[in-house]
């Protein structure tokens, strides 16, 4: 699960965990998030803090690592941001999230100021660490191309399918997502 700081990936993926892990099978959550480095980004230029959050502040061989090893699960769902830097497995299917860059800003002033940082910090985060490594990655990684499914994630209630390619998507996860995808009775 890829896509855009504030697209709604921990959200989606553990709504989809939760509805993978009904039919009975064991699911895992895996988050880029728990693959952090502590990094000292004090007093750098804007190209220079950029090149450090993209290039060293998340641990991808350690999450690759983490994959190879042999899953306590039938399935492991990753999430987070820039997932195809880690090594994941070749028949790994991928979901991208798209947001609005005014929607996920919307949502990541909420999020980190719950967590007790200044707008002027998390505007900061934004603007020199967040968009611009989004950048870079699409441009490299092509995520959207690549991706097996894209769901527009703008509206947390109502996601919807802007593309799927059912090859290489498992039967009971086309079927998960599908279950996600549709509005609630009544709304």
């Amino acid at each position: 699960m890829d896509g855009l700081d504030g697209s709604g990936k921990s959200r989606f993926a553990a709504a989809l965990g939760a509805a993978l892990g009904a039919g009975g099978g064991a699911v895992s959550l895996l988050h880029v998030d728990d693959f952090r480095r502590p990094l000292d980004f004090a007093g750098l230029d804007p190209s220079s803090e950029a090149a450090l959050y993209y290039d060293r502040y998340f641990d991808f061989a350690a999450l690759g690592a983490a994959l190879a090893a042999p899953p306590a699960a039938d399935l492991v769902i990753v999430e987070g941001v820039m997932v195809l830097r880690a090594a994941l497995p070749e028949d790994a299917a991928l979901v991208v999230l798209e947001v609005s860059p005014a929607e996920a800003r919307r949502r990541i002033l909420e999020r980190d100021q719950a967590k007790g940082r200044t707008t002027t910090e998390i505007a900061h985060r934004i603007d020199r660490r967040y968009f611009p490594a989004q950048a870079r990655y699409r441009a490299a990684f092509d995520p959207q191309g690549r991706a097996q499914m894209v769901i527009d994630n703008d509206d947390w209630a109502r996601p919807r399918l802007l593309r799927r390619n059912r090859e290489g998507v498992a039967p009971d996860l086309a079927a998960a997502v599908d279950r996600l995808l549709r509005p609630s009775e009544g709304t």
